[in-house]
């Protein structure tokens, strides 16, 4: 799973074996280590939640947790949706963007990897 944060978004993308991993468990999780001690780690998941209306980032103890609505997790792990957008309120008028998507395989440059989902442009690329 990847993790891209700049500045006030979140992105994460989920392979094809990780989306089934998600689907059964509920959660997944990976992690960041920046140095040699346990505390200087970063846990960042997925999870599944019949508590939350929409995605909903919480940080704390070394820890991001991304929370997907319920029913919204087995629409997209389930189907041919690509991607789950939303957004968080924050101090004042900013706002947290918040984008969890399947990952593609790239056009250009890149081993086929067949744990990546195949990119929709693919088949425009094959007819030139």
């Amino acid at each position: 799973m990847k993790l891209r944060i700049h500045d006030n978004s979140i992105r994460l993308r989920l392979t094809r074996s990780e989306v089934v991993r998600f689907t059964n468990e509920g959660a997944i999780e990976s992690g960041i280590e920046f140095g040699p001690y346990s505390n200087q780690r970063m846990r960042y998941s997925l999870e599944s939640s019949p508590d939350v209306a929409g995605l909903e980032v919480r940080f704390g103890d070394h820890r991001l947790r991304i929370l997907m609505p319920a029913a919204t997790a087995k629409e997209w792990s389930g189907g041919d949706r690509v991607a789950v957008a939303g957004s968080q309120s924050l101090k004042g008028e900013k706002q947290l963007e918040i984008l969890v998507e399947k990952e593609f395989r790239r056009l250009h440059g890149a081993k086929d990897d067949p744990d990546l989902y195949p990119n929709p442009l693919e088949s425009s690329l094959a007819q030139h």
